[in-house]
Formats: structure tokens, sequence, C-alpha cells
């Protein structure tokens, strides 16, 4: 079903400055096209493992690092930021903390500009996520008139704007609605349909037996690591963790 690795991560262990390790010995791997849910409480390690390979750790966010890390073939601490960016993008849990413009098209258009992509080239990406993710009438609105579902899928075009093989989501269902949540699960399958590499970040697996493996995190290591209908039998194991409630 899936061909190569996305992300491959071997040994790795990361403290933050002064404090005792977030993350300790983990290694596995992602497929090209899998949709990889990373799960546990608060504090297991998973936003610090996706900061990692999104490179924000080491470039942002500083703290001693070991093991090694490759996301689609290169290392994220050994290239900038913009360079990780065409190979990975991360949709932060609050959008409020990620949107930047005054309109919608020019959110989707920031970072297509930043990389001074051709205006001719610009316009044509900017008009195909208006339309897949339904804002063909709001492409001049504000973004802060949208409601909190619309903001996520704003966030999710805006990163996909550069068409990265790879997105991480930090829990993209936190604060949603019933019908925000449908929306949203729509277009992260439409990412998956389109054989893009899917990392959502959640708490409670119940929302998630859709992911093609899970990775629960425990005090930063690896509890688990596989398809769910493996991993769901033992139910007593995941109450304990925190991740089925």
């Amino acid at each position: 079903m899936f061909s190569m690795n996305a992300v491959e991560v071997n040994d790795l262990t990361f403290a933050y400055g002064g404090m005792g390790p977030s993350l300790r010995g983990v290694s596995f791997s992602i497929c090209k096209g899998e949709m990889l849910v990373i799960a546990g409480q608060s504090g297991s390690g998973k936003t610090t493992l996706c900061r990692i390979i999104c490179g924000i750790i080491p470039h942002c966010i500083k703290g001693t690092l070991s093991g090694d890390v490759a996301v689609m073939g290169i290392d994220p601490s050994a290239v900038s930021l913009p360079q990780n960016a065409l190979n990975i993008g991360m949709v932060f849990q609050d959008p409020d903390s990620q949107i930047i413009c005054t309109t919608v098209e020019d959110e989707i258009a920031f970072g297509l500009e930043n990389f001074c992509k051709p205006p001719n080239e610009i316009r044509r990406r900017v008009d195909e996520l208006l339309t897949e993710f339904g804002f063909e009438l709001l492409r001049h609105t504000n973004p802060e008139l949208l409601s909190d579902g619309q903001k996520k899928l704003l966030t999710i075009a805006a990163v996909l704007a550069t068409s990265p093989p790879i997105l991480i989501l930090d829990e993209p269902m936190s604060g949603l609605d019933r019908r925000a949540r449908d929306l949203v699960n729509a277009a992260i399958e439409q990412q998956r349909r389109q054989g893009r590499t899917v990392i959502i970040i959640e708490h409670d697996l119940k929302t998630a037996t859709y992911a093609d493996r899970w990775l629960l995190l425990h005090d930063g290591t690896i509890a688990a690591f596989g398809v769910p209908s493996d991993i769901i039998s033992d139910r007593n194991m995941l109450k304990e963790l925190g991740v089925w409630t």
C-alpha cells in the first residue's frame, strides 16, 4: 500500500534546557502516504516530537538533542526552516496563533509570496485552494470574521499552499462543534486521497480510529506502535495511558 519512508526517527532523545528528557530513545518510521496518529497525555512528548520533525526544534526552540531524524531523506536540523517548510507543514492547535493576514486569499498566498513564486503561479494555486476548501465567496473576508471551523480550514489551506508532501495537525478537532469537525475531517481525508502523508496529534483515540497506524507515547517513550485494530484490543492499557476516554 505504501512505498518508502516519509519520516525516519532513530533513537531520538530531547530535553528542554535545564529539564529532564521529554523524549527518550524514540524510534519509528512513517511511510509515504500514510496517516499516523500520535497520541498521549499532556506532557507525553507528542508535540515535542512533531516540533523536531518539522525543524522548529532546534531552529527556534533550543535544548539537548540526540539521535537521527530524516524527513524525505533530509535531516530537518541541518537545513533552514523555509527549506523544511517545502517538505512538511504544521497546523497548530489554535488557528488564531497562525493566521497573520487580513484577507483569506492573502493568508493562502503568504507562503508562496515568501518563496518568491511567480504571480501567475501564486494566483493559480490560491484559486485552487479557495475552491478546494470552499472559500470562493470569502476570498476578501477578514479571517477574524470566520467561524472556528473555517479558521482551521484556512490554516490547513495556507500550509498546503506550497504543496508539502507531509502535513502535521496538532489536535485539529479541538474546540470545534460537530459540523466543523465534519468539515475538517473531510479536508484531512482529501489530503489522504491525494497521497499526502498526514500526521495527527490527538489525545482521544476514539476520534482517530480511521488512521493507518497509532503511535502512543507515555513519559517520552513509545508505549505502543501499530495498526489500531491490534492496539485497540488492550483497552486497559489505553485507559491507563489516558487516550481512551
